[in-house]
């Protein structure tokens, strides 16, 4: 999953929801991530329009509530086909 956008909770970067991120890296302790929101705050805090470099954030796994990646596989919505009430 290394280089593949996820989709994250991470109340510590975002307290109202979800967030799509791009994993650059996995430790025993954390994930290392790339947010083009945290990107934008750093950027609109210390009054930069643009960098050379990237950042990327470490978060301890005791501060993920959950990760979903997704696979390439069809998916169904199984009320929308009548499948399950």
């Amino acid at each position: 999953m290394i280089g593949e956008v996820i989709i994250v909770r991470i109340p510590l970067l975002d307290a109202d929801g979800m967030m799509l991120v791009k994993l650059h890296g996995i430790e025993a302790h954390g994930i290392w991530i790339e947010s083009q929101d945290f990107t934008n705050q750093l950027m609109e805090k210390f009054h930069f329009s643009s960098s050379r470099t990237t950042p990327l954030v470490f978060v301890p796994f005791d501060k993920v509530d959950f990760i979903i990646v997704c696979v390439d596989e069809l998916s169904l919505s199984e009320p929308a086909f009548g499948l399950f009430d």
